[in-house]
């Protein structure tokens, strides 16, 4: 598998950097619209090894292409119309900080391909937090909103605001009493051991390994039903009745043949028998969730107002 990094290059540069990118399966490259170690990250990488395994050559090449909360690696796949050897890992977050030009499905001048896996998000405290449960950090948000911070990866508008600001409405603050902290990934964690922020929301596969190493605890997930990933209830068993979860799943250029398209729904959905695949889905507490056509579509569309409106009621 290849990475390449590619951040700042003028059009041209850009172009021909990644002309040259593809590598294993007919060339085909997987764009990662954030930095290197996200969770769009983590599934590329994991999308690579499980194509190579399939497929019994080299996987695709993995292009980081960061910037503009997602719009610069938009602005790439939207450049390359109609090429069938481009795809993009993108998910819920992606919906919440690119603006809807209402060119396609979820606002987006690009072709939906397939949802890949859907993940729970953790509202997590570090070990030596005073909170044991949801209720108590709950007793004393309320009690101080001013005094709580809540710290998340994602910007305005992503999964774990989402969960964060759906939290506070449930728990009864007022609007605009949440103190929302985004920070990079590599910051969230050592913030909450500083006690910077008082409790973290972000994804399962970012934080289980801090779960399982005891420097944090899970105090709830954010799915419908508990996961077997980490010991902790959800939001509703612990008396919040809140429910998100996190989603990643694949986009192409614009303009799709439709034999293209086919081909490339048809690889999404073949990976998810192999062994790389399996072991990932199992070790990053992923469910898979595949979601393809026009069915993929109206969901895309659907996830766009959702955010849209949490955005709008939430100053």
């Amino acid at each position: 598998m290849t990475v390449v990094r590619c951040t700042g290059l003028v059009l041209g540069v850009l172009v021909a950097l990644l002309a040259g990118c593809g590598t294993g399966t007919g060339d085909l490259r997987l764009l990662v619209p954030t930095e290197v170690g996200g969770g769009y990250d983590l599934t590329a990488r994991t999308l690579a090894a499980a194509v190579s395994e399939r497929e019994g050559e080299p996987g695709p090449a993995v292009v980081v292409v960061p910037g503009e909360g997602g719009r610069a690696a938009l602005a790439r796949l939207a450049a390359e119309r109609t090429r069938p050897d481009l795809l993009m890992v993108m998910g819920l977050g992606l919906l919440g900080a690119v603006p809807d030009d209402g060119s396609g499905p979820g606002g987006l001048s690009a072709t939906p391909v397939a949802r890949l896996i859907t993940e729970p998000e953790l509202v997590a405290v570090p070990a030596g937090s005073p909170y044991r449960t949801v209720a108590e950090f709950v007793a004393a948000w309320r009690a101080n909103p001013a005094g709580v911070v809540v710290g998340g990866i994602s910007a305005r508008g992503g999964p774990d605001w989402l969960v964060a600001s759906r939290l506070a409405a449930a728990a009864g603050l007022p609007p605009g009493a949440l103190r929302y902290a985004s920070l990079p990934g590599d910051a969230l964690l050592p913030a909450v051991l500083r006690g910077d922020v008082a409790v973290a929301v972000t994804g399962l596969a970012e934080t289980a390994p801090q779960v399982d190493l005891g420097t944090v605890r899970t105090l709830a997930v954010t799915s419908a039903a508990r996961s077997p990933r980490v010991d902790a209830p959800t939001l509703r068993e612990a008396g919040i009745d809140v429910v998100v979860e996190n989603w990643r799943g694949l986009l192409g250029p614009p303009d799709l043949a439709p034999d293209d398209l086919a081909r490339l729904t048809a690889l999404a959905d073949g990976v998810r028998g192999t062994a790389a695949w399996r072991a990932a889905v199992a070790r990053n507490g992923w469910t898979d969730a595949p979601l393809a056509g026009p069915e993929f579509a109206a969901f895309l569309d659907a996830e766009r107002a959702r955010v849209g409106a949490a955005l709008a009621a939430t100053p």
